[in-house]
């Protein structure tokens, strides 16, 4: 039937449910507040489900003991079906983020507008896919779409690899494709004289000269900030290198220029998994209304596990009385 989708309101809102998503959700529900976790995948954890190396939750602050990620993904779903005052609503896109902090969600078979007293965005990254002679043939693909493959549909997407990129995403590639025990034929840095070829599909890498025989070809080039939904809100921001791409002004608690809207986790910078987790929680108890010392302390933690160098990226670009309209 036609007509306005249904509106509910609540008292917090967080889109995303990795680990800065989780971490804002149980912050905000230890407080009491009518809490609400969005994601567009069946499960929570986000990019838990494709990291199968141990992840150190002990120094990342998560409530759960040591894993690998599907496992810890598992314990925190747990944790937060314990709370009363917080839904899941999973299978779930947040599409739209709207005048006086309205979210437009839609699933398979509904649609609803959700209005909260504050939005936590932890929309995490997406990948940069560099474009190149050859990018757009089957058989090439973003290295988190390799993990996915890999580690959540335990599907093998080629025997002879060649990683395009450097750094840790392609490095963690690597390993995980070693412990499938497939070929890694070459790894290139740069798109720099460099293509891929083959006739409806991926056969060959070029490198200047070289010519590699593959069936896959993974691009690790780095992952850039996802806020598209902070943007949409008008939330003001500028492109920061050291942080992957376009990121929202912040003040020290997470709040964007637009009162209520807060961001964490990687859609504000690229981050580490301590990082991710202390600015969920210090988000999460901010949007909840928590005290000066409590926050005072959730800053503290967050300063702590800080990357150096993201650290003085988000100083040089916070949220200050100067750059917040009136």
């Amino acid at each position: 039937m036609g007509g306005q989708p249904a509106m509910r309101t609540v008292d917090v809102a967080i889109v995303g449910a990795g680990p800065a998503g989780i971490a804002a959700a149980l912050a905000a529900a230890e407080s009491g507040v009518r809490t609400l976790l969005i994601d567009e995948s069946p499960k929570v954890g986000g990019h838990l489900h494709w990291r199968i190396s141990q992840t150190l939750t002990d120094n990342a602050g998560l409530p759960v003991a040591t894993g690998p990620g599907p496992q810890v993904a598992a314990e925190l779903e747990s944790l937060l079906a314990s709370f009363s005052n917080l839904t899941l609503s999973l299978n779930t896109v947040a599409w739209g983020l709207f005048e006086d902090r309205v979210l437009a969600l839609a699933s398979e078979d509904h649609a609803e507008e959700v209005q909260a007293d504050a939005i936590i965005l932890t929309t995490g990254s997406t990948d940069i896919a560099a474009p190149f002679p050859g990018w757009t043939l089957p058989g090439v693909l973003t290295a988190r779409a390799a993990q996915t493959f890999l580690h959540v549909h335990r599907v093998l997407p080629g025997h002879r690899w060649a990683i395009l990129g450097e750094g840790d995403d392609a490095d963690e590639l690597a390993g995980d494709l070693a412990r499938c025990d497939v070929e890694i034929v070459v790894r290139h840095g740069s798109v720099d004289n460099f293509r891929a070829s083959g006739t409806n599909r991926l056969a060959h890498v070029e490198i200047e000269d070289d010519v590699y025989e593959v069936d896959a070809l993974a691009i690790a080039m780095g992952r850039q900030p996802d806020a598209e939904l902070a943007f949409q809100a008008q939330a003001r921001g500028a492109f920061v290198r050291v942080l992957g791409g376009y990121t929202p002004f912040r003040d020290l608690n997470g709040q964007t220029s637009e009162v209520g809207v807060y961001v964490a986790g990687d859609a504000a910078g690229i981050a580490t998994l301590p990082e991710l987790v202390a600015e969920g929680q210090l988000a999460g108890k901010a949007a909840a209304g928590a005290g000066d010392a409590e926050l005072t302390r959730a800053q503290g933690l967050l300063n702590t596990v800080a990357n150096r160098r993201r650290r003085e990226a988000i100083e040089r670009s916070r949220l200050t009385d100067s750059l917040n309209p009136s």
